[in-house]
């Protein structure tokens, strides 16, 4: 009889010092966020807005994802996709991390995918077309979706002939182009594809270029994209053959390297700086708070992502279910929202033009109605 008696006694007395060993609430455990950014290599630019939007995003909102205490985990892919496949493995088996996020080279993003299985993966950047699957959701695009935005509004802007490709020669590059020559509707003059990681002399491409082409489409993003627009003005084609940049070419993290040649650049990319909307103030606001200049369409991003991670733990249960439920997404780049099969962002694009130090809207190209 003494040991139920003892059992009995333990219990009356916590009720008796107001406290319910079954009733009382645990706190939250923290979240534990996995970012795998390139913080060394060709994208190491592009990595510290990225971690300095994600690290803001979460100074901004207390230190709490969904209400519960958060950590942001990161770890370097160094562009390399091996090395990101490792710091997936080391995130989620020593670091015990909830969801990975960050990823902006598209070959780091497929291996870390492969190596993540049952953890979500929210990819802010990485715009590969095959990256998919259950447990994976991407606020950024996809590389078919960039290049079939700027082949609508080239078809429109400048008509269905003489137009030319240039890209550096991997998935972001070679998708996008995919993606343009749909959205135009006819097949270009030329398609230049130049060494991933290993062109620093341009020149001998840019003579490929085809004396009666009128418009050049080109993907490239960080010291690519500095070594293109310097090379383009440079061999004089600024006065030679119109240019439309994709995103990356043109967005504020490299356009500050790229100095005075970008001037008048037009792009076509998913965020400007000058988008006036109530969201966009706040944030632009923020960001400069923080770090002196605009912010770019890598750090609108990465502030997404965490947005989104925030909004599904706020959902509580399975967190990868959560997220594909989040729906409607509100964003400085305007309200955007996760399709319920593919996960990818149905949004608007925008026409931007460089002036003065500010990519100015000049278009917005509105998603298409299936």
């Amino acid at each position: 009889m003494r040991g139920p008696l003892l059992g009995l006694a333990v219990v009356l007395m916590a009720a008796g010092c107001g406290v319910s060993p079954t009733l009382e609430s645990e706190p939250d455990p923290t979240l534990e966020v996995g970012a795998i950014i390139s913080q060394t290599g060709v994208y190491a630019v592009l990595g510290d807005d990225m971690e300095a939007a994600m690290r803001l995003y979460l100074d901004q909102h207390g230190g709490k994802l969904g209400g519960r205490p958060a950590t942001l985990v990161v770890a370097d892919d160094a562009g390399n996709p091996e090395k990101g496949q490792q710091q997936a493995r080391s995130l989620i088996a020593r670091d015990r991390v909830s969801v990975i996020t960050g990823l902006l080279a598209s070959p780091v993003a497929v291996s870390v995918v492969k190596e993540a299985a049952g953890t979500p993966v929210v990819i802010a950047n990485a715009g590969a077309d095959e990256l998919g699957g259950p447990g994976v959701f991407r606020v950024s695009f996809t590389n078919h979706a960039h290049g079939y935005a700027a082949g609508r509004y080239a078809a429109e802007r400048y008509g269905k002939a003489g137009v030319v490709l240039m890209a550096s020669d991997y998935s972001g590059g070679t998708e996008t182009l995919d993606g343009f020559t749909e959205g135009y509707g006819v097949k270009p003059l030329k398609r230049i594809l130049t060494p991933y990681g290993k062109s620093e002399d341009l020149t001998p491409y840019f003579k490929r270029i085809p004396p009666d082409a009128k418009l050049l489409y080109a993907f490239y993003a960080g010291g690519e994209a500095v070594t293109f627009a310097k090379t383009f003005k440079q061999l004089g084609y600024d006065t030679k053959i119109d240019l439309l940049a994709c995103q990356n070419l043109a967005d504020e993290d490299v356009l500050e390297a790229i100095g005075a040649d970008a001037e008048g650049m037009t792009s076509v990319g998913l965020y400007s700086p000058a988008l006036t909307t109530p969201e966009n103030a706040a944030f632009v606001a923020t960001w400069k708070a923080k770090t002196g200049r605009n912010p770019s369409a890598v750090a609108l991003q990465s502030w997404d992502a965490m947005r989104l991670i925030d909004r599904a733990a706020a959902l509580g249960g399975d967190l990868s279910t959560a997220l594909g439920r989040v729906g409607d997404l509100a964003s400085p780049r305007g309200t955007f929202r996760l399709d319920p099969t593919t996960h990818n962002p149905v949004q608007n694009w925008y026409v931007r033009r460089y002036e003065n130090g500010i990519n100015r809207v000049i278009a917005t190209i509105p998603p298409e109605r299936k």
